[in-house]
């Protein structure tokens, strides 16, 4: 593994869980949307960097990757849910030109959470039967 893939690792992981988390808690004034990006985000590069240290192959990794990405997005379906009105207050107010209901519904981050978590299991079975 080369530098390129370990700043795409950061880059593909790390920023938009950090963008969305930071985001969220601007338009929700809430701060438990920072501490659940914070959190993710550190076992993302905790997870990222042990991958690379032992060698990990790149399906591995990235199934490894997606089904943390989707239980950090199950979690954030969660606090969605706990936090919904405000969340969708805040976005309408905020940022009305690109309002659209469904990015504040916690249905949205459960449904890619599932996709990631596919993803993952597909990287992961694909290793296995490849190798």
């Amino acid at each position: 593994m080369t530098l390129r893939h370990w700043y795409g690792g950061l880059l593909g992981g790390l920023l938009p869980i950090l963008l969305l988390g930071f985001l969220s808690s601007a338009l929700a004034d809430r701060l438990l949307f920072v501490y659940w990006a914070l959190g993710l985000g550190t076992v993302w590069v905790l997870l990222l960097r042990h991958g690379f240290a032992a060698g990990w192959p790149g399906t591995r990794l990235a199934g490894a990757l997606g089904l943390l990405g989707a239980a950090g997005l199950a979690a954030f379906a969660a606090l969605e849910a706990r936090h919904h009105e405000i969340l969708d207050l805040g976005f309408r107010a905020v940022l009305p030109g690109l309002y659209h209901p469904i990015a504040t519904r916690p249905a949205t981050a459960a449904a890619v959470a599932a996709l990631l978590a596919v993803a993952g299991t597909v990287a992961l079975l694909w290793r296995r039967t490849s190798a």
